[in-house]
């Protein structure tokens, strides 16, 4: 994914996504979304390369 702008969107979802599961209060749950989007992050966003 190189659209810079796909890439706000999905961080934008992630942080609606933990900041719902903080407030409500499952944190069992907030564990486990924030393993599963550090993979799909790592698998979707390119690395950056140094110039």
């Amino acid at each position: 994914m190189k659209s810079k702008a796909a890439q706000w969107i999905l961080w934008a979802i992630t942080m609606v996504i933990f900041l719902a599961l903080t407030l409500s209060g499952h944190f069992d749950w907030l564990i486990v979304a924030m393993i599963v989007s550090s993979l799909v992050w790592y698998t979707v966003v390119p690395r950056a390369t140094s110039r």
